[in-house]
């Protein structure tokens, strides 16, 4: 077993990779396995003196793991690595189970084994990319009139590696005020997303009559998964959930580039599930998988 302070990894994860990381904090502490092969990883970053996270600025970070057979000693070795640092807390984000689905199980032992508590288990929500599989056969016959009925008003979806506007933040700005959501990032970090990561970062708009009413941005976490972040509607057009168009060309593009998964992210926040969007990623055919947030008080 090895950690080291700002080592470069072969993560698989996006939010546990070495640049990643550095675009966010100062320093981060990795752990890492070079006998498992793919490497057996975690990362962290001390978030308050003695707090540790893992999932830092990010939906998840956590194990990354294919082969359990190390896991338990792995665990324990963390444990004792951060005691002798005189942690406090360690937090761990662990990526939804669709993620690493054969050993989510293990994970979720070991953990409880060690001493680690379940903060709470979050509902996340994905698709799973068939190559011969079109869109539209995938989501509800109500979703489907939308769909059909937004494209018949001329609506067209835009997708750009960089923005200059300020309506795209302005449009997320308002959808989260509408629904009671926090703004959880700036304008300047929202803009500048795809210029500190551009093999990172796609925005993807729906724009009608040269408004724009829905929008999200595609993050490249793995070369199989897409993940559908920081979505946005307006409320003015949710007769017409233009939304699902912006899903739709997430498909088709996830197609193209042969991805296995689109993750919509969580349904709900510290476990309390919000029905009204996890019915309607149910209706686009999404699936539901665990999220976990594991800690380790010292």
């Amino acid at each position: 077993m090895n950690h080291s302070f700002d080592i470069a990894l072969s993560a698989s994860f996006l939010f546990n990779q070495d640049f990643y990381l550095k675009n966010h904090t100062v320093r981060s502490l990795s752990f890492f396995d070079r006998e498992i092969e793919p490497t057996l990883l975690c990362s962290f970053v001390e978030t308050s003196t003695g707090n540790f996270v893992s999932g830092y600025r990010a939906p998840f970070g956590g194990i990354e793991c294919t082969d359990i057979s190390q896991l338990d000693s792995f665990i324990l070795y963390i444990k004792e690595i951060f005691k002798s640092l005189g942690a406090a807390s360690i937090t761990i984000r662990q990526a939804p189970a669709c993620y690493q689905h054969d050993v989510s199980i293990r994970i979720f032992e070991v953990f409880a084994k060690h001493g680690f508590t379940l903060n709470y288990s979050d509902v996340n929500q994905h698709i799973r990319v068939d190559p011969s599989v079109p869109f539209h056969s995938c989501i509800d016959d109500q979703k489907r009139r939308r769909l059909n009925t937004l494209k018949s008003k001329g609506a067209r979806l835009e997708i750009a590696d960089h923005i200059d506007s300020d309506q795209w933040y302005e449009l997320y700005v308002k959808s989260r005020v509408h629904k009671n959501f926090p703004v959880t990032i700036s304008k300047e970090e929202y803009i500048h997303l795809s210029v500190k990561l551009p093999d990172t970062y796609q925005y993807a708009g729906v724009f009608i009559d040269g408004r724009l009413v829905a929008n999200a941005i595609f993050v490249r976490v793995n070369s199989d998964v897409l993940y559908y972040f920081l979505a946005a509607s307006d409320p003015e057009y949710a007769s017409l959930s233009p939304s699902v168009f912006v899903v739709e060309a997430m498909y088709e593009y996830a197609q193209k580039l042969q991805y296995s998964v689109l993750d919509l992210g969580i349904s709900s926040v510290n476990g309390v599930i919000n029905e009204g969007l996890h019915f309607f990623k149910k209706s686009l055919g999404a699936i539901d998988s665990q999220k976990n947030t594991y800690e380790l008080i010292y």
